[in-house]
């Protein structure tokens, strides 16, 4: 789901929707560096917390606070699975925050020489429902990561994929994009995107509790989806594969992969700056904005290689949501002021605790703000 779509959904729900059944809990934090702040925090999400999450029928939720370039705690509310207690070791599915992952293998492969941004990819991969479209030789990393590839969001369910829009030529969310990437880099390689994602993203960024596909050591540590009442559901996992959706980690784990980006690891400047640059400006976003609160709006919208960018006077935020059904997720820093937040949840209502949570953790800025107007 696109930010945009996902925010749209935050604000056609209301609020105040009716209490349901509150469900086990289990708080977990990890050691922090500033006890006396946090603790102010702490009780504010405890209290918060386990009546937003029993208002809007989601079982749990997995919360990450980064400050000064590192995590700082993470706290995690509710329940996995029935009478499950989620814990700091519960793996969620990230849904769209995949992508930003994804990206960051693509771009440490670009960084070490194995591919090119701007490499054609019908060198060793086409999708035979491109064949007999000669624009398949358009096709490019740079154009899949910055959603100008032309694909839509995703084929339509058992129909071919189809260019749309012309590669190249504006702005197109696209997980088929992603998806299409993964394949060429397989081919390309001969190595699978989890051997790569170990090599050149999971060790070296500290992510032992992540993967692409379904592992062993998942068993038993699954936040199944949960729909709007609640209701629990079973897992569903990526094979082959998915460049843009289901990946599965901690939260733990994903702040992890947040300060790594932060921190530019192991990626040479000219990388990094292309990562963390507007490729795909998105004025209708802005446009949006400013008819809601114009003078809080950022000067610059847009999508870099994995990121949506927003960029402020003084300050930029670099951000990501995902939304499956039964999951939501969003994940959001601050580069100047070495701060970001990580929120995983098991609801199909999700965002609606995700929202209160994110303001609350925005300090004040006008991102927290474009938060509570849904965007």
């Amino acid at each position: 789901m696109t930010t945009r779509a996902a925010l749209a959904v935050v604000a056609s729900v209301a609020l105040g929707a009716c209490v349901g059944t509150a469900r086990t809990r289990a708080t977990v934090a990890t050691a922090s560096r500033d006890a006396n702040a946090d603790s102010s925090t702490f009780a504010a999400l405890d209290s918060m917390v386990p009546a937003l999450l029993a208002r809007h029928h989601v079982p749990g939720i997995a919360i990450a606070y980064i400050d000064d370039g590192a995590v700082a705690w993470t706290r995690v509310y509710g329940e996995q699975a029935p009478g499950v207690p989620a814990t700091t070791a519960t793996l969620y599915n990230v849904a769209s925050l995949t992508k930003p992952v994804f990206a960051e293998v693509m771009l440490q492969l670009v960084a070490d020489g194995r591919i090119a941004l701007d490499e054609p990819m019908a060198a060793h991969w086409v999708d035979p429902d491109l064949a007999a479209d000669p624009r398949h030789r358009l096709l490019t990393p740079r154009m899949a990561l910055s959603h100008r590839i032309g694909f839509p969001n995703w084929r339509p369910r058992g129909g071919p994929l189809r260019l749309e829009h012309e590669p190249g030529s504006g702005y197109h969310y696209s997980g088929e994009g992603y998806s299409y990437l993964a394949r060429f880099a397989e081919r390309k390689l001969g190595a699978g995107i989890d051997e790569l994602a170990r090599r050149y993203v999971f060790a070296p960024f500290g992510m032992r509790n992540t993967a692409f596909t379904r592992q062993p050591w998942f068993e038993g540590r699954i936040a199944l989806p949960a729909d709007g009442r609640g209701a629990f559901g079973e897992a569903h996992y990526a094979n082959p594969v998915n460049g843009a959706d289901l990946l599965y980690a901690t939260v733990g784990d994903y702040a992890a992969f947040v300060v790594g980006a932060m921190r530019r690891t192991s990626l040479p400047v000219a990388v990094a700056r292309q990562r963390d640059s507007i490729h795909s400006p998105d004025s209708s976003e802005q446009a949006k904005c400013r008819a809601k609160i114009a003078e809080r709006c950022a000067d610059r919208f847009g999508y870099g290689l994995g990121w949506s960018i927003m960029e402020y006077p003084g300050f930029t935020v670099r951000w990501h949501t995902g939304s499956d059904d039964g999951h939501k997720a969003m994940a959001f820093y601050f580069p100047e002021r070495r701060r970001g937040v990580v929120l995983l949840t098991n609801g199909a209502n999700g965002f609606m605790p995700m929202i209160e949570v994110a303001q609350l953790l925005s300090w004040g800025t006008p991102f927290a703000e474009f938060l509570r107007t849904g965007g």
